[in-house]
């Protein structure tokens, strides 16, 4: 019951109070007038001091409960069913993504050269005799035991991540720049001295900025960033975007936003229980002195005839210093075709293992 009935009630009542008294009044005996009056009088007022306290009555107050605002819900981003705290638990690498300077290609108007970054292939390391390509080897076998004077392995056993395969000779592996150094020169690193540039393109020290993978996969790859090119493993797209922006963090490179779109587009590949691989143990295999099999006439051997310089894989014409040359297509170097038969020239200008 509201307090307005509540009031109308009590006035009611004290409105009939007063007519009983008014009619007492009335049916008393003229004998006793006087005194009745008075009485009469004295209950009139009582009645009216009765209405006039229930209409003073405060109203009772309504108490109101207090008002629960509701947080807003924020919406998930569109083509993804889960709320954003799940897609910040299963995209635990986006934090280190953010971290890129993102910005268009520039080359600073300095034509790319390899020979700008690798003049003399590939650089000797701390261990005696051992080049930064054997250096990567050791570390990424499977399993080696022996190696020559000239820290090449003897024996081994690798799997190129990539896609994959397995080899059983280093011959057949390349050795991939992750960051390709045509996509660094035009990041940032046109304009970097010589010797970073050398620094660069030996940088063994970084996990995942030089790898040991197959030469068909790296000949692929070429100089072509995660737009145009991902492992062809799915399962290896989170390891890969992971060095790809660790190169680029610790070298200060650039990328540009579709590039940032596609390492996010393989970052989102990774479990939510993912973790990094551990670094590469640090191998000592056996050195083993091997002499050099003294150069045998083709025409005594009797061997069918071969052509000279025929190698096996881009790394292999590189270790054994051929000279890179300008195709006619693009702004990298590469072998002569002929050489390097089993390299593929995709771009038909005679030249392929273009960088």
């Amino acid at each position: 019951m509201t307090s307005v009935n509540r009031r109308s009630i009590g006035i009611g009542l004290a409105a009939i109070l007063v007519l009983a008294i008014l009619a007492g009044v009335c049916n008393t005996d003229t004998s006793d007038a006087p005194r009745q009056r008075e009485a009469a009088q004295q209950r009139q007022a009582q009645g009216q001091a009765a209405a006039e306290q229930i209409q003073r009555q405060p109203e009772p107050q309504q108490q109101q409960q207090p008002k629960q605002e509701s947080e807003p819900q924020s919406e998930p981003p569109a083509g993804s069913a889960d709320p954003p705290q799940a897609q910040a638990q299963a995209d635990p690498y986006q934090e280190l993504l953010a971290q890129l300077r993102v910005a268009p290609e520039s080359d600073a108007g300095i034509d790319y050269d390899r020979d700008d970054y690798m003049p003399r292939g590939w650089l000797f390391s701390e261990r005696p005799g051992c080049s930064v390509r054997e250096l990567v080897l050791i570390a990424e076998a499977v399993s080696i035991s022996q190696v020559d004077q000239d820290c090449r392995p003897l024996d081994g056993v690798w799997i190129s991540w990539y896609d994959g395969d397995t080899f059983d000779h280093p011959s057949e592996l390349d050795i991939d720049h992750m960051v390709p150094l045509a996509e660094a020169h035009r990041s940032g690193a046109a304009r970097w001295s010589p010797e970073r540039k050398s620094d660069f393109a030996n940088d063994h020290e970084q996990p995942g900025a030089l790898t040991a993978v197959s030469a068909s996969s790296n000949r692929n790859k070429g100089a072509d960033d995660p737009v145009d090119w991902k492992p062809p493993l799915r399962s290896a797209w989170c390891q890969y975007a992971l060095d790809w922006i660790a190169v680029k963090l610790k070298w200060s490179l650039s990328a540009e936003q579709a590039e940032v779109d596609a390492l996010r587009e393989m970052l989102n590949t990774c479990p939510a229980d993912y973790e990094p691989p551990a670094e590469h143990p640090d191998r000592q295999p056996t050195v083993v002195f091997v002499e050099d099999e003294p150069e045998q006439d083709q025409a005594e051997s009797g061997d069918p005839e071969t052509p000279v310089g025929i190698y096996a894989s881009c790394d292999a014409a590189e270790e054994a210093g051929l000279e890179r040359q300008r195709g006619a297509v693009g702004t990298g170097r590469g072998f002569p075709a002929e050489l390097v038969p089993s390299a593929g020239d995709g771009d038909n200008d005679g030249v392929v293992c273009e960088r």
